[in-house]
């Protein structure tokens, strides 16, 4: 393994660790959804670039890590083979000159691949069945204990699948077993 490439594939080995561990559960994929202003001005009021290329690569549709990941691989995968046939010198500043074409080239790359996905991606996040209100409703702890510190409930919806929800107890309620009733009353992010 050549220096130069030994970073991209420590990243690209980490996209593949956090997907292991959301497909098993342990990281969840939605907390790093990054949400980018559809009518931001980019060249004055408080726009970036940055906020320009996340609009470019479809964000504001597409989960940021699945186009991180996507730009992880396409950068890797060019690199391997952008080196293997134009770098045969093996020079780290051509490597480097390489890497700055082939991270634009990706980029493009992410936004055609993407593109397609949005209407999907679209519909999964303005599914009405998420924007049903939950405060007042009711169901039942689902987890072995609710108090203060933990709990899950599951709340019955008449548009759709149950809801399992992270409940706590207010601080001066006793806490609750498998199966008794509860009703949502607050909503904290």
């Amino acid at each position: 393994m050549l220096s130069y490439n030994l970073p991209l594939t420590i990243l690209l080995g980490l996209v593949g660790v956090f997907w292991l561990l959301s497909v098993f559960g342990a990281v969840d994929s939605d907390g790093l959804d990054v949400d980018v202003d559809g009518d931001a001005d980019l060249e004055g009021e408080g726009g970036s670039s940055f906020d320009g290329v996340l609009k470019f690569v479809n964000a504001q549709d597409i989960p940021i890590m699945f186009i991180l990941s996507l730009l992880t691989l396409y950068v890797w995968v060019i690199a391997i083979a952008s080196n293997n046939y134009l770098n045969t010198q093996q020079s780290e500043l051509v490597a480097l000159g390489l890497l700055v074409v082939n991270f634009i080239f990706s980029v493009l790359l992410v936004k055609f691949t993407t593109h397609p996905l949005r209407p999907m991606f679209r519909a999964i996040k303005d599914d009405q069945e998420h924007k049903e209100p939950l405060i007042g409703s009711s169901g039942f702890v689902k987890s072995r204990v609710l108090d203060q510190g933990f709990g899950q409930c599951e709340i019955t919806r008449p548009n759709g699948a149950p809801a399992l929800l992270n409940c706590r107890l207010a601080s001066e309620e006793e806490p609750l077993v498998r199966g008794d009733h509860v009703l949502v009353i607050d909503y904290d992010s």
